[in-house]
């Protein structure tokens, strides 16, 4: 199969680097989720970096070393050279989470401007919660504001997205009124004006997100959870999507539609998850393109032994260099291919069935969930090649 001609809707990505920004940055930067002094030296190791580096060498057509690669990226005008890898990536829509403060970052509205794709927000909901803190002196003021600017932001928002999993884990739990107040004021104690604090406050956070899903489901915006893995502020143990069966089985947030973000390594947990509940969907970013091939068939073979095509979902889950979207939109359409083609081997789909297929994992699923937003045309891209 060849998936090229079909857009990606890219519903869960990062922000690109400034051109000064991306090229003080190591190539190794972008292929580890630890990218920590200790780490990069162990990177040119992995199956992603090697598999990568061929990728790019083709690409850029250099030898297939990173001093190469280094030389040959460095030539080109930096905003015409993400356009073109966004243009050969055939990205359509992308969406972008702005829980990263970094001045190295171009802004969504120079995303959207500047690149092929309609660049839209979505808010994460512990970031954002943490602009209000030093505001309000008791949590239900405090969650009553962040209640009333949820629902002020939510058309200008394509998504809301929580991290939870980062800090007290996916089990998210329910916590009386004085539990809230104690935890809000030993919070208040430990803030230091100016900073952005890390909160661990569980009852906090579990309380605004009780609140903030009903706010989405209300006015009809899908919620992402970052599941499975990610960098070593995480612990896996608590990232595991069953940890949300309170949430999916609460009569009050009957309606509200959620993603699954990631999922390794739970990508089976998540397919039943998706495939006993209604408004649960499943995500690939992240997993791909980031695991050896095998692990990328694996994970998307998984996905599919109980997830319904409509709800599967494939993003690039890509930061910081245009490349990495490039690459990403290379190997999602790659392996989703091999797994169609076995699909029909098995006699699990036709040959007609994949192309339905590949389209609602690559572009429609997603188009559904967060809709299609107008952009003003843009000058066509010209090869640099």
């Amino acid at each position: 199969m060849h998936l090229t001609s079909i857009p990606i809707y890219d519903h869960h990505a990062y922000s690109v680097f400034t051109e000064e920004r991306w090229r003080q940055e190591p190539l190794e930067r972008y292929f580890t989720q630890n990218p920590g002094p200790g780490m990069l030296p162990f990177v040119q190791g992995s199956l992603f970096f090697r598999r990568s580096v061929r990728d790019l060498s083709e690409f850029y057509g250099c030898e297939p070393t990173v001093e190469a690669i280094g030389e040959a990226r460095q030539r080109h005008n930096y905003t015409e050279l993400a356009r073109w890898l966004f243009a050969e990536a055939n990205i359509s829509y992308l969406l972008i989470e702005d829980s990263v403060v970094d001045g190295g970052l171009w802004t969504i509205g120079e995303c959207d401007e500047r690149l092929p794709p309609v660049a839209r927000r979505v808010m994460q909901l512990e970031a954002e919660l943490v602009k209000f803190l030093e505001r309000y002196d008791s949590a239900t003021r405090l969650l009553n504001a962040f209640e009333d600017h949820l629902r002020a932001m939510a058309p200008t928002v394509a998504a809301f997205k929580s991290v939870v999993a980062y800090r007290t884990g996916l089990d998210i739990g329910r916590h009386n009124l004085v539990e809230l107040e104690r935890a809000y004021s030993e919070l208040r104690r430990t803030l230091t004006p100016g900073q952005t604090p890390r909160m661990l406050n569980k009852p906090l956070l579990d309380s605004m997100l009780w609140m903030a899903l009903k706010v989405a489901g209300e006015v009809g915006k899908a919620v992402q959870f970052h599941t499975g893995y990610g960098d070593p502020t995480l612990d896996l143990r608590l990232a595991n999507p069953l940890g949300l069966r309170g949430v999916l089985e609460a009569p009050e947030l009957r309606g509200l539609r959620i993603v699954l973000l990631h999922c390794y390594p739970y990508v089976r947990e998540a397919g039943y998850l998706s495939s006993s509940y209604p408004g649960v969907y499943l995500d690939l970013g992240l997993t791909i393109p980031a695991g050896s091939v095998h692990a990328m068939r694996s994970a998307l073979h998984e996905a599919t032994h109980l997830a319904p095509i409509s709800k599967v979902l494939f993003s690039t889950s890509a930061r910081h260099s245009p490349e990495m979207f490039w690459i990403a939109a290379r190997w999602g359409r790659r392996i989703l291919a091999q797994v169609l083609e076995q699909a029909v081997y098995n006699g699990d789909l036709t040959t007609e069935e994949t192309e339905w297929a590949a389209e609602r994992i690559l572009s429609l699923n997603a188009a559904d969930l967060y809709g299609t937003f107008a952009s003003p045309p843009t000058e066509p891209v010209v090869s640099l090649f």
